[in-house]
């Protein structure tokens, strides 16, 4: 059963259904100092558990990647204030990285009955994305993002999704392997097991019919949550991952930002707690049960047990563990980030132990950049932000 404070944590996600619209550009950023505050590495060596000891199997051509959020899984892109240029993708390659998770909302782009028309014009707009990736040598997943239509009545939609992606599925058929598909991104909602599971074994029936082994990913529920994982039920097809996110713990990661709820609004949270003193909260925040508890251990306990320090990262990634032992399944982590409302060195020492403790354990990632509060690249400069760069390449 899952505890209040868990179904609390991960009640919005920063996927996110609120869009983080981009700043215009202006001049050229000046870059942000890192002050003192990066995790000394004695510090972590008294709270960090053995390596893991259960390992995914690695995912070839998917290991380490970015999402370029908020464009084409906007209602329109550039709607958001994102739109895709060439040097998205040069930026991504000449870091390292090999693929790119393309969030699409493809539901806004094709008609409500059957058969559900998907317009030509976002498959001609996807099909130059992929002519780019493969420029660079970068793999692309395509992301059915943001069907909340989906969410909220699962049953009536059911046949939508399917018919979607028999087109999706139907059109990129002969798509080069480093181009995988996935069916639902962070169910959420009404779309709960029960449903989800028989739906996303529809999907991929309708996917297998013309694309007999590309990889497909799949999603837990509750916003791909890691603890959701062990109601993930699916067909037993070697090309298919199970997939999770995380953003975790939440009150960290998402501190002050507008479209989260009151309690979410005390700033200057850093990443390891405790703080040098304690932080006064907001009062929403002091109203809220769990909200209140967890800043209290937050206050007062040490880097080893704090709910903020590296404990709860080791924890959540655990649960991870329990799925891989259990099912023998690939997994792949398909989302995490930090708000620039956070300091830059909490950034970056959170980024650096999530993406460490992923790659421990042989699991792909793509971090979330959604162009502006969560914004990674400043593709208009060609720089990255810098406590995002040292976390993910340092």
């Amino acid at each position: 059963m899952r505890s209040a404070l868990c179904s609390a944590l991960l009640l919005i996600s920063a996927c996110h259904l609120v869009p983080k619209k981009a700043a215009p550009l202006g001049p050229a950023p000046a870059p942000l100092p890192t002050p003192p505050g990066v995790i000394p590495s004695h510090q972590v060596s008294e709270v960090e558990v053995p390596p893991a000891s259960v390992r995914s199997d690695a995912l070839p051509g998917f290991t380490r990647g970015i999402n370029f959020g908020n464009a084409l899984d906007a209602p329109r892109e550039g709607a958001w204030g994102v739109t895709i240029q060439p040097e998205h993708f040069s930026m991504a390659k000449a870091k390292g990285l090999d693929h790119v998770r393309l969030p699409v909302r493809f539901s806004a782009h094709a008609a409500d009955k059957a058969p559900y028309e998907i317009e030509s014009a976002i498959f001609d707009r996807i099909d130059w994305v992929l002519e780019q990736a493969q420029k660079n040598g970068l793999s692309v997943i395509i992301d059915l993002h943001h069907y909340q239509e989906l969410m909220k009545k699962p049953t009536e939609h059911a046949d939508r999704l399917v018919g979607l992606w028999a087109q999706i599925a139907k059109h990129f058929r002969n798509a080069p392997a480093s181009v995988a598909f996935e069916l639902i991104n962070e169910p959420c909602d009404d779309l709960k097991p029960a449903l989800l599971n028989p739906i996303t074994a529809r999907a991929l029936a309708a996917v297998r019919s013309t694309n007999p082994t590309r990889i497909v990913i799949a999603d837990s529920y509750f916003w791909a949550s890691a603890d959701e994982l062990k109601n993930l039920e699916l067909p037993n097809d070697p090309n298919l991952v199970a997939s999770f996110h995380m953003y975790q713990p939440i009150l960290f990661t998402h501190q002050g930002m507008s479209f989260m709820a009151p309690e979410f609004q005390t700033r200057g949270v850093v990443f390891p707690g405790p703080p040098a003193a304690p932080l006064a909260l907001v009062p929403a925040a002091e109203h809220v049960d769990w909200v209140a508890k967890w800043f209290a251990g937050y206050n007062s306990e040490p880097i080893a047990t704090n709910p903020n320090g590296p404990k709860a990262i080791f924890d959540y990634m655990k649960t991870v563990d329990e799925y891989v032992a259990k099912t023998r399944r690939r997994v792949y982590l398909g989302e995490f980030g930090v708000a620039d409302s956070v300091d830059p060195a909490s950034r970056e020492n959170w980024l650096r132990l999530v993406r460490k403790e992923a790659e421990a354990r042989h699991i792909g990632w793509a971090l979330w950049d959604d162009g502006g509060r969560f914004r990674a690249m400043n593709v208009g400069w060609n720089s990255w932000i810098p406590p995002i760069e040292a976390g993910l390449f340092h």
